[in-house]
């Protein structure tokens, strides 16, 4: 799992996917203990059932992308492509299952949610530690001297 590129990262990119994946963890974490110790054991199931249907629809977003990347830019494309259709029926599917065995919809949203937004928030950090490493780059060079000499 370590050798996983984190969706939307660059070529090249430190940023991995298991950090990503940690994020989403805990904010499942909060989350499912916030349900149960807010309302029932049924919500806080539905919150977590909603974080790992986002977590596992995350690892098959990587590996698209990983398999993407490798590959020429059409068969990139086409796999792209079928990543999205396929994370869909996932997702229709996982739905499906949790209306199956009884958990409540609403509370599979909002895990669903909370992990989305875990990720968006791990993206954001991992682009702003970037811009400030090309910030720093610029001002002292590629090897940490700086342009000012004395």
């Amino acid at each position: 799992m370590k050798d996983l590129p984190l969706p939307g990262a660059p070529e090249g990119s430190s940023l991995r996917i298991r950090p990503a994946l940690l994020w989403q963890s805990g904010a499942g974490l909060v989350g499912v203990s916030s349900a149960f110790l807010f309302f029932d054991v049924r919500l806080a199931a539905g919150v977590g059932f909603g974080v790992l249907v986002v977590m596992l629809s995350t690892l098959l977003l990587a590996r698209r992308i990983h398999g993407a990347t490798a590959s020429d830019p059409e068969r990139g494309q086409q796999l792209l492509y079928t990543g999205a259709v396929v994370r869909f029926v996932f997702v229709l599917a996982s739905l499906v299952v949790a209306c199956g065995i009884g958990l409540h919809l609403f509370a599979v949203a909002v895990g669903m949610l909370l992990a989305q937004v875990a990720m968006f928030l791990f993206a954001v950090g991992g682009m702003r530690a970037q811009v400030k490493h090309k910030q720093f780059e610029r001002a002292t060079g590629p090897h940490g001297a700086s342009r000012i000499t004395r």
